[in-house]
């Protein structure tokens, strides 16, 4: 049951700190609730789960932590693996990750995933069961973030549609930690490309002014990434001019700043749009 390492994740503090199932009466999370809940049957809204850990004194950090049985550490470790592949456009070492993880656990076949989709078309039984787990998520850490930063544009409209529903409503949160934000970015970089791509011209706006919401200071990187999309949607839909200027702008900068790989990234994209339509115009 996809829910069940959420609840036994809440039982464990609960039974620690010395509550009783019918202790969150008070804030409307019934006994036979959140018995369901720590028992996989269910899940709990996300604002009654936050009061909750409130209650106990529980970061949602710490949740987070415990959810992944305190492996958050190695998920960073191999996502990290994984980003740094994908920039350097080492294939194959995201086939390898693919492959050292495709037959383990269920954590370890969504990182396969993850890999796989960023040099290769996943099959339909992949998305699916990246889909089944990902309808599930209710409390979004970090590595449910990072399988949205490397795949999510692969995901069915309406499913990403409720993701975003859930990171806007959570919002507060995610400001206070640059890591999570900078996987949201991400996101939503791809998936304004899904939009652009399949020319839901309101779609792929809305999306650029959602992810604006979650600009913080200090976010030079991520302002970079979210730019550079808008950049194509300008390109595309206002001015082409001024579209690609603005796209030879932040290569330019990327590569005076010495972020050379992250540069080669965005370029190809700049080449496989750009560079194409224009030889197609010729």
């Amino acid at each position: 049951m996809v829910y069940f390492k959420y609840g036994k994740a809440f039982h464990d503090p609960r039974i620690q700190h010395g509550f009783s199932l019918s202790a969150f009466e008070e804030l409307g999370i019934a006994k036979s609730t959140l018995s369901n809940f720590e028992n996989g049957k269910s899940m709990l809204s996300f604002d009654r789960l936050d009061f909750a850990l409130q209650k106990m004194n529980v970061s949602p950090l710490d949740y987070s932590l415990m959810i992944n049985n305190g492996e958050q550490d190695n998920y960073i470790s191999i996502f990290d693996e994984i980003e740094h592949a994908y920039y350097q456009r080492n294939i194959k070492q995201l086939q390898y990750i693919y492959e050292i993880n495709k037959e383990g656990s269920n954590e370890q076949k969504l990182i396969a995933f993850s890999a796989r989709g960023l040099y290769r078309r996943l099959t339909i039984e992949e998305l699916n069961e990246i889909e089944f787990y990902l309808k599930g998520v209710q409390f979004w850490g970090f590595f449910e973030l990072s399988i949205l930063a490397n795949i999510g544009d692969k995901l069915d409209n309406s499913i990403i549609n409720n993701i975003i529903e859930d990171l806007r409503y959570d919002k507060a949160y995610y400001e206070n930690n640059l890591y999570y934000r900078v996987l949201i970015y991400r996101f939503f970089y791809k998936i304004i490309f899904k939009f652009i791509d399949s020319e839901k011209k309101e779609k792929a706006q809305e999306i650029l002014m959602i992810s604006k919401q979650f600009f913080m200071p200090g976010d030079v990187m991520s302002h970079v990434i979210i730019n550079f999309a808008e950049s194509f949607y300008c390109y595309y839909y206002t001015d082409k001019k001024q579209g690609k200027m603005q796209l030879q702008e932040t290569l330019k900068f990327l590569k005076k700043i010495g972020a050379e790989d992250f540069r080669k990234t965005l370029k190809l994209q700049y080449d496989k749009r750009i560079l194409r339509e224009n030889r197609s115009e010729k």
